[in-house]
C-alpha cells in the first residue's frame, strides 16, 4: 500500500514536459487538444513540473546538499568538484556543465508552467471539483514567480550591489525563445506580480486555509493533507516574504511572514498541515518535514541516495566548529542531524538519510498510516520566522523580533535567545547576531546559508576550515552560462 500512496504523490515521474506538450498532430503525437481534455490532465501536467524540480541538476542535489552547501562552506570539500564549489571557481564548475544544467532545467520547468497557464486559461474543459481550476492556475503562476526568483538570487548580484544588473530574461511563453535580459528591479516587479496573482487565485479555494479535511477524498479532489507537497497559498505568502526581505522592504516582508503563521493561529492543532516539530514529536522524521510549508517530493533513489553517498559512504565532514554553532546539546537539530566521527569531526548523517521517513502524510484504505521517503525543503517555518524577526529588528523592534526567535528555538529544545533575554542583552545588534547564528543552524543541506551571506553582501565569511574568506561580487555571482540566451 505504501507503494500505491507513493505513486499517487509522484504521478508520471518519468515523463518529461516535452512529452506532455508535443508538436501539432501528425496522427502519432499527442496534441494539446487531445492531452488537455479533462480536469485530471491539467493536474498531471502540474505534477510533472514538480517532478522536474527534484532532479539532481536542481533541488535533488545542486541547489540543496550539493553545490550551494559547499559554497556556503557547510561541508569539507573532498574532490575537484566540491573544491571548485568552495572556492567559487565558476570556470571549473562550468567545465562539468553544472551552471548550464541549472539554467537549462530551471527555464525548462518555467517554460512548462507557461504552457500550462496558456492552456488552462483558454480551456473550455469543465472542472468538476470546485476551485480545482483556480488552484492549478495559481500554483503555476506561483511556480513561475518562485523559480525566476531562484535564478535571480543565484545569477544576479545582490540588489544593494547592483540593482541595474541585467542577465536573466523573464519567460512568459512556452518554448525556447526568450526575451532580452532584465534588470534586477524589473525582474522583482514581475516576480511579485506573479506571486500576488497566485494568492488571489488560491485564497478562496486552497484547503490548506482550513486545514486537514476529515472526510474521505473523492477521485480528483485536492487532498488537504498533501498540500505542502505543492505550492499552496501559504507557500506563496512565504515566498512573498522571502522576496520582500530580499528587496529590503521590511514592512511587506513582515506582513507576509505574519500571514503565513496565520495557519498556526487559525487552524485547530489537530488539523494543521504544517507546524513546529518539538522534542519527542518528530519520530523518524529527521528532516522535520511538518515544518516545510512547501517541499519537493523525492523518490527513494533521489535526495536520500545522494545524502547516503555523501555522508554515509564518503563521510563528508561538516565545517569546523560544529559544537560552537550548536552550543546547547539539547538542540534537537544537533541531536537528530549529526554524528560524531571522533574528536571534533561530525557528519550530517541523519537529516536526509535513509532512516529519515515522513510519517502520517496519508492513510491506506484501511486507515493505517503510511511513511514516505524524505522530501526536499523549498521554504519552511524556520525561514519565515527569521524573516519576521529580521524585519521587526531592522525597524527598531528588537524585543518583538526576539520573541519570534524564542518561539522558533523553543520548538527545537534550545534557549539561545531566551538566555540572552534573561541577561538583558537583547538590543538590535544582539538580535541581528542571533539571526545570523540561526541561519548557520537551521538550513543544513538546504542551500540557504550562501544566499543569506549574498543578500547581505557580507565582505567576509567563515570558511569550512575556520579561516576567513574575503568575498566580493564575483564570488557571489556565477556568470550566466555561455550561449545560455
Amino acid at each position: 500500500m505504501k507503494k500505491i500512496i507513493y505513486i499517487s504523490l509522484l504521478l508520471l515521474a518519468t515523463t518529461s514536459c516535452s512529452d506532455w506538450f508535443d508538436a501539432p498532430s501528425d496522427n502519432t503525437s499527442v496534441t494539446d487538444k487531445k492531452f488537455f481534455e479533462d480536469e485530471n490532465s491539467f493536474y498531471n501536467a502540474l505534477t510533472d513540473i514538480y517532478t522536474q524540480l527534484r532532479q539532481p541538476a536542481l533541488y535533488g542535489e545542486n541547489l540543496s546538499v550539493g553545490m550551494l552547501e559547499f559554497m556556503g562552506q557547510n561541508f569539507v570539500p573532498v574532490d575537484e568538484n566540491t573544491r571548485a564549489y568552495s572556492k567559487f571557481d565558476y570556470a571549473a564548475i562550468e567545465r562539468n556543465g553544472i551552471l548550464s544544467a541549472i539554467w537549462k532545467e530551471m527555464y525548462h520547468a518555467i517554460s512548462c508552467t507557461n504552457k500550462l497557464i496558456k492552456e488552462i486559461e483558454a480551456t473550455d474543459v469543465v472542472f468538476y471539483n470546485k476551485g480545482q481550476k483556480e488552484i492549478i492556475t495559481g500554483e503555476a503562476y506561483a511556480l513561475r514567480g518562485a523559480l525566476h526568483f531562484e535564478l535571480l538570487r543565484l545569477f544576479h548580484p545582490s540588489l544593494n550591489e547592483n540593482p541595474n544588473y541585467a542577465a536573466l530574461p523573464y519567460m512568459t511563453d512556452f518554448g525556447t525563445a526568450v526575451g532580452a535580459p532584465l534588470t534586477t528591479v524589473d525582474l522583482l516587479s514581475l516576480i511579485k506580480s506573479d506571486l500576488r496573482h497566485a494568492t488571489e487565485l488560491l485564497k478562496p479555494h486552497d484547503p490548506i486555509l482550513t486545514g486537514i479535511s476529515l472526510h474521505p477524498i473523492t477521485p480528483g479532489e485536492i487532498d488537504s493533507r498533501l498540500r505542502t507537497f505543492e505550492m499552496n497559498y501559504y507557500a506563496v505568502t512565504a515566498m512573498l516574504a522571502r522576496v520582500s526581505l530580499y528587496e529590503g522592504n521590511y514592512t511587506d516582508a513582515f506582513q507576509y511572514a505574519d500571514e503565513t503563521f496565520n495557519h498556526l493561529r487559525n487552524v485547530e492543532t489537530r488539523n494543521q498541515v504544517f507546524y513546529y516539530f518539538t522534542p519527542g514529536k518528530y519520530g523518524p522524521d529527521f528532516s522535520f518535514s511538518r515544518e516545510h510549508i512547501f517541499g519537493i517530493a523525492s523518490p527513494p533513489d533521489g535526495l536520500t541516495e545522494v545524502a547516503e553517498r555523501m555522508f554515509a559512504e564518503r563521510k563528508i565532514k561538516t565545517r569546523t566548529g560544529l559544537r560552537y554553532i550548536f552550543p546547547e546539546a539539547s538542540d534537537i537539530r544537533y541531536r537528530a542531524w549529526f554524528n560524531a566521527e571522533g574528536g571534533n569531526e561530525y557528519v550530517m548523517s541523519g537529516k536526509f538519510g535513509k532512516e529519515s521517513l515522513l510519517i502520517d502524510y496519508n492513510k491506506t484504505t484501511g486507515q493505517e498510516t503510511t511513511s514516505l521517503p524524505v522530501r526536499i525543503p523549498f521554504i519552511k517555518l524556520g525561514e519565515v520566522a527569521l524573516i519576521a524577526a529580521e524585519s521587526l529588528n531592522e525597524t527598531d523592534r528588537p524585543e518583538l523580533a526576539a520573541q519570534w526567535l524564542i518561539d522558533m528555538e523553543t520548538s527545537k529544545g534550545a534557549s539561545y535567545v531566551a538566555s540572552r533575554q534573561q541577561s538583558g542583552t537583547l538590543d538590535k545588534v544582539a538580535v541581528r547576531e542571533a539571526i545570523a547564528e540561526e541561519y548557520a543552524r537551521e538550513f543544513w543541506g538546504e542551500g540557504q546559508l550562501f544566499f543569506y551571506h549574498k543578500r547581505l553582501n557580507h565582505s567576509r565569511i567563515s570558511a569550512f576550515d575556520g579561516s576567513t574568506i574575503e568575498m566580493d561580487s564575483k564570488k557571489y555571482t556565477p556568470p550566466v552560462p555561455e550561449n545560455a540566451l
